[in-house]
């Protein structure tokens, strides 16, 4: 056997019912698994299924049994008692055994009398085709029960699937790992084979369960167990002190990092991070509070790019990452951009900032979630590895971070010593500094300062990143072609998900949901809520956006109440029973998903066909204006504002509202109290759009033609509000609030469901960015 399957054997398990154990010659058994932390086991959902649905739910136990080192180099098996937690997908009832089992295809399960078993070292990013690949399991492919190993490489990917070429997998082989033989890190999880290839499960998938509202908890504390392990690990065969918070536990077997060092994949000569430079960040980041969604991730993680490249990138990469590890894993075998492609590594700089932005964030937003002294051991640890870096201007950003000193943060010289660094975004306010309990500074030990400290940089400000839909006219068979992007400081644009053949308009918030979900997950950062510009034809303008939620369907293919109503030409079905309808069967579980996006975050209306084009002088004299302010209320129509509104326009009459549209002032937004997706309101919005007009108020929903008088009353209070543009959005969110209690509503004399036309022509044309993804060295483990 060679070394590579010797350290992986005590970490494989076979599993199978409970019973007599696994006398080879008579009881079959399930498949196969392997250990990710202390007493958790990872395998296939459907080798778990194959014990039926109590054994899936938990109810039943299953039987794992995995071996350990005896005399003379043997090996003894150990059995425990494994309790599913977590399947994924969970089967209905009586589904348990069937055939094909659907992706994440996932069980965590729970293993009795395995607390001091080995573990192997999950990666955090995607490998790449051509990978060289290990499989590992149980199998009585030959006829005798025992532990398989093959070679092979990844050939491809297929969807969710991971291709395998070179050794297949056979049966008994589903849930083993499959392991990167150049970083010794698990990359997947043996699903099955067909006739000329293999399948498996990446093991990113784990990742994905985060967001699953029960099983998230569950997987944060095996990947948190998981780190925390080989830490410790680490500790013992260096023989560190380890933290108080450790359980000292004797191993037979030499820690992953040690092993992992001899590995192709770990060169620290070259990339300066090394396997157990990787172990102590993981096991440190562990400890922290976990990210509160993607964007508090990704924005770092942009940033500590800008920072070590002295540029910053046109765009964000869509990264739906979850931890601080799986951030870490982004900045592995970064460089610099040079011409040619080249570029010098900075990975090792770029991770240590990583850390430290992690740290100071922490510290400055949620220093009460923190474990007591663990801050400061975090800050101690990385200040060390700065105090060592040959590159001065590192530690230097470093101890400004950890220091809380603002002026320093975007520190002082670039990162890389031979490119320039230019401020790219205007200075923000100073920070003030990070909380702890021994004083101002999170460090405990502050590397000498450099002789000469050039002048500090201005600090970045805080990078806004917001959601932008855009659903184009419709085709010929009456379906909107859409797309979704993240726009980065209101300049840089990323793709998110498109759909060029496009979806009916009632289809359109089905259509939507999961893109408009992973855009916010990416674009919610901090206390930033990504806000949602919808770019719409103008027959749409009715769509009730602010309304949508981003719940997924119901068991069964239903939907909430709120999704009947979505199409403009049913604006009026039973006044779009919305707000009321966010049943929970966990009345402890609280999901934001529930609330319509217009009572939690800015929803405005655009113009999609009026951006395509260059702004008109007349756009830009009215922006200017509406955001200057006082903001005024005027009407749409050109009537009275109780005159209500009317149900068309006579036939042959062009631009009929235009010359009203055109008298009113600057500062002047028009109010219409009624749909605008036909009719007079239609063509009252084309004249509104002529006139240059960037803010428009309405009420979209059907009703009596009496209440026009209070909703006009209520739009000029709005607006008065408000006084500027930018003053608009928390009193439009105030007001949806308000409406959503129609008790409250009726008593506060509110009337209709608002919309906004909020269009700047401040922006350049979005779709046209040149998308340049950050160089890599190699895929990290």
């Amino acid at each position: 056997m060679s070394t590579f399957a010797a350290m992986v054997r005590p970490s494989l398990a076979r599993i199978g019912a409970p019973g007599d154990g696994y006398a080879t010659d008579r009881d079959p058994y399930w498949g196969s698994g392997f250990f990710i932390a202390p007493g958790w086991l990872l395998t296939c959902a459907h080798v778990v299924g194959r014990g039926g649905a109590a054994v899936c739910r938990g109810e039943s136990a299953m039987s794992v049994t995995w071996q350990e080192r005896s005399a003379a180099d043997g090996w003894a098996d150990r059995t425990g008692t494994g309790t599913a937690v977590l399947v994924a997908p969970r089967p209905d009832a009586g589904e348990a055994s069937r055939d094909r089992w659907p992706f994440p295809d996932l069980a965590l399960v729970r293993v009795t009398g395995a607390d001091d078993v080995r573990c192997l070292w999950l990666g955090d990013r995607e490998a790449g085709p051509r990978t060289p690949v290990g499989l590992y399991g149980w199998s009585v492919q030959t006829g005798e029960l025992g532990i398989r190993h093959g070679d092979g490489e990844l050939a491809g990917s297929d969807a969710q699937a991971l291709l395998l070429a070179g050794s297949l997998p056979v049966g008994g082989l589903s849930g083993g790992p499959v392991l990167d033989l150049r970083h010794g890190s698990v990359i997947g999880v043996i699903k099955g084979r067909r006739p000329e290839e293999g399948v498996a499960v990446p093991v990113t998938a784990l990742y994905e369960l985060l967001d699953s509202p029960h099983g998230g908890r569950i997987v944060r504390e095996v990947l948190r167990a998981h780190d925390l392990h080989h830490l410790r690990r680490l500790d013992e065969s260096t023989g560190a002190a380890a933290p108080a918070s450790f359980t000292p536990a004797a191993s037979a077997y030499p820690d992953w990092a040690s092993f992992q060092a001899e590995l192709p994949g770990h060169a620290p000569e070259f990339t300066g991070i090394t396997a157990e430079l990787r172990t102590r960040l993981h096991g440190h980041l562990a400890q922290l509070p976990p990210p509160t969604g993607a964007g508090d991730v990704v924005h770092l993680v942009e940033d500590v790019k800008e920072q070590v490249r002295g540029e910053r990138l046109r765009s964000l990469v869509l990264r739906n990452v979850r931890t601080w590890r799986e951030g870490a894993g982004l900045l592995y075998g970064l460089r610099t951009l040079e011409p040619g492609g080249g570029g010098t590594l900075v990975d090792l700089d770029a991770v240590l900032l990583y850390a430290a932005k992690v740290t100071r964030k922490i510290a400055s937003e949620r220093a009460g979630e923190a474990e007591p002294g663990r801050l400061g051991a975090v800050a101690d640890w990385i200040a060390g590895q700065a105090a060592g870096h040959p590159n001065w201007a590192v530690g230097e950003a470093i101890r400004a971070l950890l220091e809380g000193d603002a002026g320093g943060q975007a520190g002082s010289p670039p990162m890389t010593p031979t490119t320039p660094v230019t401020p790219t975004r205007p200075a923000m306010l100073p920070t003030p500094p990070m909380p702890t309990t021994s004083g101002a500074s999170l460090l405990t030990t502050v590397p000498a300062p450099a002789p000469v400290v050039p002048a500090p940089l201005p600090a970045p400000a805080t990078s806004r990143t917001d959601v932008l839909v855009k659903v184009g006219a419709a085709m010929y068979d009456g379906r909107y072609p859409w797309s979704v992007q993240l726009i980065y400081d209101g300049q840089d644009v990323t793709p998110v998900a498109a759909d060029d053949r496009g979806v009916r308009a009632e289809e359109l918030v089905r259509a939507l949901r999961d893109p408009l979900t992973r855009a916010l997950s990416q674009g919610d950062h901090g206390e930033h809520l990504a806000a949602i510009e919808v770019f719409l034809p103008r027959k749409l303008f009715d769509l009730p956006v602010d309304e949508w939620q981003l719940l997924p369907e119901q068991p069964g293919g239903t939907e909430r109440r709120a999704d009947h109503a979505d199409c403009p030409d049913r604006a009026d079905h039973a006044a779009h029973e919305t707000y009321a309808d966010y049943d929970d069967d966990d009345d402890d579980f609280v999901d934001e998903r529930a609330i319509p996006l217009g009572m939690r975050r800015t929803v405005v209306v655009r113009d999609v066909r009026r951006n395509a084009l260059p702004p008109s002088p007349e756009w830009r004299r009215r922006w200017n204006g509406v955001q200057g302010g006082p903001l005024a209320a005027g009407t749409l129509h050109g009537r009275p504002p109780g005159a209500g509104h009317h149900g068309g326009v006579r036939p042959g009459t062009r631009l009929p509202f235009y010359r009203a549209l055109t008298a009113l002032g600057d500062a002047c937004v028009p109010v219409y109290c009624g749909p605008v997706g036909s009719g007079e309101g239609l063509a009252a919005m084309k004249d509104a759009l002529m006139a240059g007009h960037p803010v428009v108020l309405w009420r979209r929903d059907r009703h009596d033609p009496e209440d026009c008088g209070v909703f006009h009353r209520q739009a000029a209070e709005l607006l008065a509000a408000a006084r500027q543009a930018g003053g608009l959005h928390g009193p439009l969110r105030d007001l949806r609030i308000r409406l959503a209690d129609p008790e409250s509503a009726r008593a506060d004399g509110l009337r209709g469901k608002i919309a906004v036309l909020f269009d700047p022509p401040d922006r350049p044309p979005y779709g046209a960015e040149a998308m340049r993804p950050p160089p890599f060295a190699a895929p990290g483990g």
